[in-house]
């Protein structure tokens, strides 16, 4: 019997950029997924389907709903009659196998052994074939989901470094949240949110239940869960901290009392704090497939970099938020870029790669006592450009978001000290404006006295 192999499953399928990390954004993603998954699904069908024709096996594999079912001609169920007065009758037995990949390979195994009962005439109804089993099926704990929580999560997904990140979030946020012996029911999936006072950890749970859920089939009300969100400290640091921030790392590479890895490292990870600080990019975007030689090249004269299409929202070009950073962080150092581009040339796996970023945001906790994270850097690229009047599409295109989501979250750490920046420039741009006008209007006037005087001193002589 040919098998359905799940590495193949996904060769075709490109999965899309999301616009951003929202709802609405990885919803594009979720349903050219799901399209894809049922297109291929109905090709495997009808493959199956002619395997068990050519073997003369009298089953068929139908998919109803969520489900695969089989399709043959059977005796008559107990109680159950013909009007044409014949003993057989054709039925859809439900044998609640999913209409997944995983369930091609099920119902296939199952349509070959209910035809081989069908052809020694010794088929009989029984409570697996009359849907008692299925109906019967045992609830499993939330310990028992997490033992099959990758299996059945790559079931449905092409598993690519985006997803196996996502997947990582999911059973990590799992574990913090569901891991128990209870019984996944709907009602115990509310009772532990409802349980999380912090609105972000509560937006955390949500998300993992709507997956685990889905998968599962268990129908959860999910809705008016969510707590308001209060922004808390995050702390945003300005021009001048960040410059102060990237001559630490030097200062750190030259003490000869710290590790002698991080003698050698400091001007890598100088390099990521620089390049983040600069372009506002997510951390994994420096690590994961940069296009180095394009940014070094003399072609480059707009310093752009390239971030690869199978980061979080794609591929696009960024430019820099402050361009004279660029040299003043010795961005384009062909030395350092070289011993950024041997270590990512060592990347060969997701973990490998998380492993990567994590050792560079514990360069500013943990090696030089920063007061703020990789991430930060980025929101304050966010904010300068509000600050600096870039339009809000601009902005957000650069950092890879939709609007929405540049407006909803990123503003939210706008503090009251920005927003005086922001009305004090523009005040300042409303005076100098005022200003101009009043200058041309007196340049005008200037010149229509001018040529009065002229009219009159032609007409005196």
């Amino acid at each position: 019997m040919n098998q359905v192999h799940q590495e193949d499953f996904f060769t075709d399928f490109e999965v899309p950029a999301s616009t951003d990390g929202s709802y609405m954004g990885t919803q594009h993603q979720v349903k050219a997924t799901q399209e894809y998954m049922e297109q291929k699904i109905e090709e495997k069908l009808t493959d199956i389907n002619a395997r068990l024709k050519a073997s003369n096996t009298k089953v068929s594999i139908k998919k109803v709903g969520n489900t695969l079912q089989l399709r043959a001609t059977l005796p008559l169920k107990p109680g159950d009659t013909n009007k044409s007065g014949r003993s057989k009758k054709q039925y859809f037995i439900s044998l609640g196998i999913p209409g997944n990949f995983n369930g091609l390979k099920t119902a296939e195994e199952e349509a070959y052994e209910l035809g081989k009962l069908i052809a020694r005439n010794c088929f009989e109804w029984n409570d697996k074939y009359l849907g008692q089993k299925a109906l019967q099926k045992q609830v499993k704990t939330f310990k028992e989901i997490l033992e099959t929580l990758e299996t059945e999560y790559f079931t449905t997904r092409k598993k690519t470094i985006k997803s196996e990140h996502s997947f990582w979030h999911l059973h990590k946020r799992y574990k913090q949240y569901f891991e128990s012996d209870l019984p996944v029911t709907s009602e115990n999936i509310i009772k532990i949110i409802k349980n999380i006072t912090s609105p972000s950890s509560r937006d955390q749970a949500i998300r993992v239940a709507r997956v685990f859920s889905k998968i599962h089939e268990i129908e959860v009300d999910l809705k008016n869960l969510k707590l308001p969100v209060v922004p808390n400290d995050r702390y945003i640091p300005s021009d001048i901290e960040i410059i102060e921030a990237f001559k630490k790392y030097k200062k750190k590479g030259e003490n000869t009392r710290i590790r002698k890895d991080y003698r050698n490292s400091w001007k890598l990870h100088r390099l990521v704090f620089g390049l983040i600080a600069t372009y506002g990019l997510r951390p994994r975007e420096v690590f994961n497939q940069p296009d180095l030689e394009w940014f070094l090249s003399d072609e480059n004269t707009d310093d752009i970099w390239k971030v690869h299409k199978s980061n979080k929202t794609g591929y696009r070009e960024v430019l820099p938020f402050v361009p004279e950073w660029v040299e003043l962080f010795e961005l384009k150092n062909s030395e350092v870029i070289y011993l950024l581009k041997e270590k990512v040339a060592q990347i060969n796996s997701f973990h490998q790669l998380s492993n990567l970023v994590q050792t560079n945001a514990r360069w500013f906790r943990r090696i030089l006592n920063l007061p703020f994270e990789p991430y930060d850097l980025r929101h304050a690229c966010a904010i300068r450009a509000h600050i600096q009047g870039l339009p809000i599409k601009a902005s957000a295109d650069n950092l890879g978001h939709s609007v929405e989501m540049h407006t909803k979250v990123y503003q939210r750490w706008f503090s009251l000290e920005n927003r005086k920046k922001v009305m004090k420039s523009s005040i300042n741009k409303k005076s100098n404006q005022e200003l101009e006008a009043e200058i041309i209007r007196l340049k005008t006037e200037n010149q229509h006295l001018k040529f009065e005087l002229d009219k009159f001193q032609q007409i005196s002589s």
